[in-house]
Parts: C-alpha cells; structure tokens; sequence
C-alpha cells in the first residue's frame, strides 16, 4: 500500500498555469497597486509607443543617408547645381533639407549663409527631439508616482494595525507587499525609460554634429574655397 501511494506520489506532474491564470494574476497586480498602479501602466504604454516611433524615425539612412553626401558633393564638383539641389529635394530627410538650403541660397554671404543654416539646423533638431522629452519626463516622474503608491499603501497598512493590532503578522506582510508593488512598478518603467532617453539624445547630438559638419563643408564648397 505504501508502495503504491508512492509511485502515485512520484508520478504526479505539477500544475500547469494556462493564459487565464496568467492574465488573472497581472489583473490583480494592477487592482491591488491601485490608481497609482494604472497610471504607471499608461506611462510605460506611451514609454514603448514614444520608444519604437523614436527607434524607427532615428534611423541613419532617415536622418543622414550615406549616399546622399556624396552625390550632392559629386554633383558640386561637376557644377551641376540643379541636379544637386534636385536630390537633396527628393531625399525627404534632415540632411537633405539644410543642404538644400545652403544650394538654394548658394548667392548670398557666407556669414548669411551660415546663419540661415543655424536657423535650418536648430528647426530639425527640434524635429528630431520630439518626443525625447516625453520619455525623460516619464522617465523622471514614474519611480515618484511608485513611491507615492507605496506610500499610500504603508497608510493603508498602519490603519490596519489601527483596527487589527500587530499580532496578525500574515495581513501585515500582505499589505506590505502590495505597498512595494507599485515602487516595482515604477522602477521598471523608469529604468528602460531613462536609458532610451540617454541613447536618444546621444543619437540626435552625433547627428547634429555630422550635419553640420557636411554644411559647412558645402558652404566652402559653393563659396570655391575647396
């Protein structure tokens, strides 16, 4: 007999937790974090939008594609302007519109040239930026909101010891933890979030840099002084 309920003891498989299980326990996570707890899960929504629009419009062959400079400086050195004001038109990207600038306004000063490049150039960081702020700000404010969150809860808790005392040791670990949920919570949006802003910024100021690194390098070409 003791042989049999063993190997039936042995042989017992453990519980599988199916897509149900799963949903109900994130459900739960979220009521028991509360108000606070939902408006850290529309942060880290709009920290994932914000993250893959930012991703995909960040991209080198979007901003500064690598032919593009060298065939409107081919077309410079053949003295065909109008086909290099013609590609810098069609390439629809940051680069191409301040170098369609410089080429447009080839017959003014280089002193005025470089000034209304400046203005081009800081309109298309801006452009560039958008939304890179909205991520720090989520990035800034979440892990405030997960310690407001928790600390609602620990209020919470001590108006339980009020009622209940503090010999019931389970309901004060149980508050406790669902104080600590919404600090998790917005740690883990805040931590992915800061790091896209860093690698964003970092990003958008190499990019500047280049670009007006190939302006200037333009301005000489059309001013003849290379």
């Amino acid at each position: 007999m003791h042989c049999s309920g063993g190997a039936t003891s042995y042989n017992r498989r453990p519980r599988r937790v199916d897509g149900s299980d799963m949903e109900v326990h994130v459900y739960d996570f979220l009521v028991q974090g509360g108000t606070t707890m939902f408006i850290l899960l529309g942060c880290s929504i709009l920290a994932l939008t914000i993250i893959f629009e930012r991703s995909w419009s960040l991209r080198r062959s979007v901003v500064i594609p690598d032919q593009l400079a060298s065939e409107v400086e081919d077309a410079i050195r053949r003295e065909d302007v109008k086909q290099a004001i013609e590609t810098c038109h069609q390439s629809h990207t940051a680069m191409g519109r301040i170098l369609w600038v410089a080429l447009g306004n080839r017959g003014v000063s280089r002193p005025v040239l470089k000034e209304m490049l400046e203005e081009v150039g800081r309109q298309e960081v801006a452009h560039l930026e958008r939304f890179i702020g909205a991520l720090g700000l989520i990035a800034a404010i979440s892990p405030l909101l997960g310690l407001l969150g928790t600390v609602i809860g620990m209020i919470e808790v001590f108006q339980v010891i009020s009622v209940e005392g503090v010999g019931k040791a389970d309901i004060l670990a149980g508050g406790i933890s669902k104080a600590l949920n919404t600090t998790a919570a917005g740690l883990s949006v805040a931590i992915p979030a800061l790091v896209a802003f860093r690698l964003f910024e970092a990003r958008v100021d190499r990019f500047v840099i280049e670009i007006e690194h190939h302006a200037l390098r333009f301005v000489e070409l059309l001013k003849g002084e290379r």
